[in-house]
């Protein structure tokens, strides 16, 4: 079976999980049509629901006058938005390029408050959906890693997750590691089931605490979901990275790893790096703290497709794994 078959079946399974996640999402429409009607003081005349991401209910909102619109809805708290609209805040004013963000509203649905957040609709199509041999992918990684250089450059506090004031769940290194270390029977568990030992899991775990200890990371603003769904492409050149629902306070390089670990067979980091221009990113104790954050990746990952219930994303991750970075 060729690489693209194999790639094909695994899209086919993703979308039908991300099918079954998104169908538990329902806002009426007229709720998401007064909220946009506020904001964009236009009639709404078409909406079109995007199945893709696994946080929020997604709608691109064709206007009556006016721009197209997207629009975010939140069924787990305002956290994530409130998140993404620190850090778009940030972006606008240091002229990174990013979606605005029009309006975030709390919207009560049944006993259900919901945040809403209307933004921005860039212009181009994902990276993820674009035939390679008809771009320079290069020049576009390229784009992302001088992209990714203005981002890390936006100062942040602590560690981990941030709020909505740029400052992360973590107040130091050591309590980010045990917060690392207190999720390791849930690691155990979710490699259990795709057939890895315990024993490797806890070695893994091993090794990134001890590089940790040794070295421990620079850290930055980290935009920590950095794939090819969420790079935008126009005209054949970067129009802008969105979805930042998941931005943190972590070690320069985590970009670079989540990276690697999820399109790193199709979209070399090194690409990125070379446009990030940074030479010390491959010095040796950065290269030890790009795998330890390579694996920690890699097993979030077996723990999130475990405790969703998509086992083909579990044995992806094992397979990746088990592969070693791509660099």
């Amino acid at each position: 079976m060729s690489e693209r078959e194999v790639r094909s079946a695994s899209d086919v399974d993703r979308s039908q999980h991300l099918a079954a996640l998104h169908s538990a999402w329902v806002t009426p429409l007229d709720v998401v049509a007064a909220v946009v009607g506020e904001v964009a003081k236009a009639p709404v005349v078409d909406f079109r629901r995007i199945v893709a991401g696994e946080q929020n209910e997604v709608y691109d909102i064709t206007l009556e006058q006016g721009p197209s619109l997207i629009v975010r809805i939140s069924h787990d708290g305002p956290e994530g938005h409130d998140r993404e609209a620190w850090v778009i805040g940030e972006c606008a004013s240091r002229g990174i390029r990013a979606p605005r963000v029009h309006a975030l509203r709390r919207v009560e649905v049944g006993s259900e408050l919901r945040s809403v957040m209307v933004m921005e609709k860039l212009p181009g199509e994902r990276l993820s959906d674009i035939d390679p041999d008809e771009l320079d992918v290069r020049r576009v990684l390229e784009e992302v890693g001088a992209w990714l250089k203005q981002l890390h450059a936006i100062p942040v506090r602590g560690f981990g997750c941030l709020d909505g004031s740029g400052v992360g769940e973590f107040e130091t290194l050591d309590d980010w590691l045990a917060n690392v270390a207190t999720e390791a029977h849930a690691f155990e568990e979710a490699g259990r089931s795709v057939g890895l030992e315990p024993a490797t899991i806890r070695g893994w775990l091993g090794e990134i605490v001890d590089s940790f200890r040794a070295a421990p990371p620079r850290v930055t603003m980290s935009h920590n979901d950095l794939k090819a769904v969420h790079v935008l492409v126009h005209e054949g050149r970067l129009s802008g990275i969105i979805d930042f629902g998941v931005a943190a306070a972590e070690p320069a390089a985590n970009d670079f790893a989540k990276w690697d670990f999820r399109e790193g067979t199709r979209f070399p980091a090194e690409w990125i790096q070379a446009g990030y221009g940074d030479p010390s990113l491959s010095e040796p104790s950065n290269d030890r703290t790009y795998r330890a954050l390579w694996l920690l990746d890699g097993l979030w990952h077996l723990r999130h497709y475990h405790v969703t219930d998509f086992p083909p994303g579990v044995e992806a991750g094992r397979d990746r794994l088990l592969s070693g970075p791509e660099r």
